[in-house]
């Protein structure tokens, strides 16, 4: 009988995976990243918010950025179902693109999704982890002191729409 990966070692490896890529990259220093947080809305999950992390790509190409965040999700529970929880952790490189004054941006992703419901009468507890791909699309307005962002990812079955603010560090 084959033993299922502890999820902690799961998420742990899926997420520096992520992270290797833009902390290996020369040009990341103290300066080179923006920092904020975000309010998420998914079809499945529905409301949830997190931090944002935003690093330039330059010594890959001067328009890649890579998008990190982290979304935990307050998904509706039936009461005979137990308490749901659910979260994202997604990691993106996304190309900007230049429209007038706002800045969009497309890419691809990848995200570690974990969900878990608490034990209760009728049933025992369960959790389950996923790694999955994202389509991500969207927009800042870089104002002087703070950039707004509006942002659309899309993969598997869950679609998520997401606006916050990005604070220069």
């Amino acid at each position: 009988m084959r033993r299922p990966v502890p999820p902690l070692i799961l998420t742990g490896a899926a997420t520096l995976a992520l992270a290797i890529p833009s902390l290996t990259t020369p040009s990341l220093n103290a300066q080179d990243f923006d920092i904020g947080a975000q309010v998420s809305f998914g079809n499945d999950s529905q409301l949830g918010i997190g931090p944002r992390i935003l690093t330039p790509l330059t010594s890959v190409h001067p328009r890649l950025r890579a998008v990190y965040s982290f979304d935990y999700f307050f998904p509706d529970s039936r009461g005979d179902e137990g308490d749901l929880d659910y979260w994202e952790v997604a990691g993106s490189v996304v190309r900007d693109v230049r429209v007038r004054k706002m800045k969009s941006y497309v890419g691809l992703g990848a995200v570690i999704a974990r969900s878990s419901v608490s034990e209760n009468i009728a049933r025992p507890g369960s959790s389950r982890t996923t790694l999955g791909l994202n389509l991500v699309g969207g927009l800042r307005f870089p104002e002087r002191e703070y950039t707004p962002f509006v942002e659309a990812r899309a993969g598997g079955r869950q679609f998520v729409l997401a606006g916050g603010v990005l604070l220069p560090r």
